[in-house]
């Protein structure tokens, strides 16, 4: 039986994960899916020597950080690469290891292409409800000297209605806006 294909993509700062620990998750995640494809983000050669060898052998593509002076919470790099990989790939799922920001967007434009959408972290965030699951990452896999990310808000908690029924819930206000713009209905009216 053909495991459901999955796309990685990775943002090194926020996942502060070691190369070991990387290929600890991959072979974790491999039980379930087939991994075609993993991008690395906030990519930097003489912090992250580790993963040289191992990028260039699995054929895996890395990008170096944008100098900013204001730092990013979110790589929009990642937004925009969830974005094609959603409309134009054969991918089953999408997981994202990624900073603190607002994810809901594309995490709704994802499932409305028929794409699972996974969190990839080492805890869950205040966003893990919206996935289509959650990917824990050991602490044993971080770098030495790491410890997990700080929460800024404590994860909401599903109640035991939701666990069973998660199809019962209603549509986010994202996906409202996605499936409205998608539809034209406004674009058309205005011109009729």
């Amino acid at each position: 039986m053909n495991k459901p294909k999955i796309a990685l993509l990775i943002d090194l700062a926020s996942l502060r994960i070691s190369c070991e620990g990387f290929k600890k998750l991959a072979e974790k995640i491999s039980a379930d899916f087939e991994i075609v494809n993993c991008k690395f983000y906030s990519y930097v050669a003489k912090r992250n020597r580790d993963f040289n060898e191992y990028i260039a052998a699995k054929g895996y593509d890395a990008v170096t950080p944008i100098a900013s002076r204001r730092r990013n919470k979110l790589d929009t790099r990642q937004i925009i690469d969830g974005t094609i990989l959603g409309l134009n790939s054969s991918i089953d799922a999408v997981g994202f290891a990624l900073g603190d920001g607002d994810i809901l967007p594309i995490v709704s434009f994802l499932k409305l292409k028929g794409k699972d959408v996974y969190e990839i972290g080492v805890e869950e965030s205040p966003y893990t409800p919206e996935f289509s699951g959650f990917i824990d990452v050991d602490e044993t896999y971080l770098r030495k000297g790491y410890a997990a990310p700080p929460q800024k808000k404590a994860p909401k908690k599903l109640s035991e209605a939701k666990k069973i029924q998660p199809e019962a819930k209603a549509e986010s206000k994202y996906v409202e806006q996605v499936k409205q713009i998608l539809s034209g209905k406004d674009i058309l009216n205005k011109y009729r």
